[in-house]
């Protein structure tokens, strides 16, 4: 709420959210979790698409959406994209 007025979108914001975010760039990395924590969202972070597979195989109903970088050293997002796509149903933001 700012000077008294409540934005109608602020009341609909999915509060609890569970994002894993993904980016082999630390200072992106920190950015994301903090602007995504005042949402109220519950942020995971992971520095390698090969791990953000290998949490979310073994924990994917812990998360609703993944957000990625494109380009990243051991695998692009567009490729992670395509194994949560197979193998779960996660939207995924690259």
């Amino acid at each position: 709420m700012e000077n008294g007025f409540v934005s109608p979108r602020s009341e609909t914001f999915p509060a609890g959210l569970r994002v894993l975010v993904v980016d082999d760039d630390p200072t992106w990395l920190k950015i994301l979790e903090k602007m995504l924590k005042k949402c109220s969202y519950e942020v995971t972070t992971c520095c390698l698409a090969i791990d953000a597979l290998d949490i979310l195989r073994k924990r994917k109903d812990r998360f609703d959406i993944v957000i990625s970088d494109v380009n990243m050293p051991d695998m692009d997002g567009f490729k992670l994209l395509e194994h949560v796509g197979l193998e779960m149903n996660l939207p995924v933001i690259s």
